[in-house]
């Protein structure tokens, strides 16, 4: 029971206390931070991105790898305050460790099964016409001629045009959406989801749904995600009329497939966000039409958008595992008070 003690209580510590209290900071922070409704739309929000998930990815990465670093061969583990039935140092750091990984886990279970079940169905339906119409639009472009290989047509997908899968993104476009737009719409809407393939979108929202779902204040956040989503959304508008696209083809197809639903959790998709987002996003592509938005700027690669969590997992090599070793005696200490010792 003592072994059990630590891992137990420090997880609820972690998850109760010490998240809670980082999402209310997040919070605080993100409705103090004026917001411009043309900066807002137009660049990632990497700030916003990490308000979301550190709370949650932030302590709990770090105590994962700290407690790694205590169990590495070599390296003395905490001594106990409470004997563990005579061992000479405790390894319930270990545990503590596993509990905090399973924990996040578990959180990855729905939004993975949503997305497993959300997967189109094989179809006996000829596709060669819409097959014959993608390859001809990527054709036409250069940055769809280099993705051209990771753009499949489907008969009945989780949104009529999205992209998928975590570290091997890959655009899907139903058959009826592609036979229905006209040449420069099916571009600009390849070019679209290229662009969310390119930066990994889909891992992004996946990530954030597992840290929103286990955070116990998810519901501070859960708005800012939305936003997050749209963000990313009108960010690939724009990238893609800078990639070649005609901003009012852009436009119409966005109007096309226009849904109230909201956003697929594993899947950047073209349509989502209500009519209001509709209209901001045409809004925007008008202006694009007017004035150009610029040269293109290529989205950072996943390594680079994974330092700060490998950084932040780096720490506890480095520096120490100190705060682990504080939570740890201090979780054993108010037990031997307590008499549960």
């Amino acid at each position: 029971m003592n072994q059990l003690l630590f891992p137990v209580v420090g997880a609820m510590l972690v998850f109760f206390v010490a998240v809670p209290c980082l999402t209310v900071a997040a919070r605080m922070l993100l409705a103090a931070r004026p917001t411009s409704s043309g900066g807002a739309l137009t660049r990632t929000s990497s700030w916003r991105f990490s308000a979301i998930v550190g709370p949650t990815l932030g302590p709990t990465v770090w105590l994962v790898s700290a407690a790694i670093h205590q169990s590495e061969t070599g390296t003395p583990l905490a001594a106990c305050v409470i004997d563990h039935l005579g061992d000479d140092a405790c390894r319930d750091v270990v545990l503590f460790g596993v509990l905090l990984f399973a924990i996040l886990g578990f959180g990855a279970l729905r939004p993975a099964k949503r997305d497993r079940s959300r997967r189109p169905r094989p179809t006996t339906r000829d596709l060669g016409a819409a097959v014959n119409r993608v390859r001809a639009a990527c054709a036409r472009n250069p940055t769809l001629a280099s993705f051209a290989a990771k753009v499949r047509v489907v008969d009945r997908g989780v949104a009529p045009a999205c992209t998928r899968g975590l570290l091997r993104p890959r655009v899907e476009i139903e058959a009826q959406l592609a036979e229905r737009l006209d040449p420069d719409e099916l571009v600009a809407t390849l070019l679209h989801e290229v662009e969310h393939a390119r930066s990994f979108d889909p891992l992004r929202f996946f990530v954030a749904q597992v840290a929103l779902s286990v955070n116990p204040l998810r519901g501070l956040l859960s708005g800012e995600l939305s936003r997050y989503h749209f963000t990313r959304e009108a960010l690939c508008d724009r990238r893609a009329v800078q990639a070649g696209a005609d901003p009012l083809a852009l436009a119409s197809s966005i109007v096309s497939v226009a849904s109230p639903a909201p956003p697929v959790s594993a899947a950047a998709a073209l349509t989502g966000h209500g009519i209001d987002g509709v209209k901001l996003r045409v809004q925007l592509l008008l202006g694009y039409a007017a004035r150009s938005p610029g040269p293109a700027r290529r989205p950072p690669p996943l390594a680079l958008a994974a330092t700060p969590v490998a950084t932040l997992a780096m720490l506890p090599h480095v520096i120490g595992t100190g705060p682990l070793d504080l939570l740890h005696h201090g979780v054993e200490r108010a037990a031997l008070v307590l008499g549960l010792g």
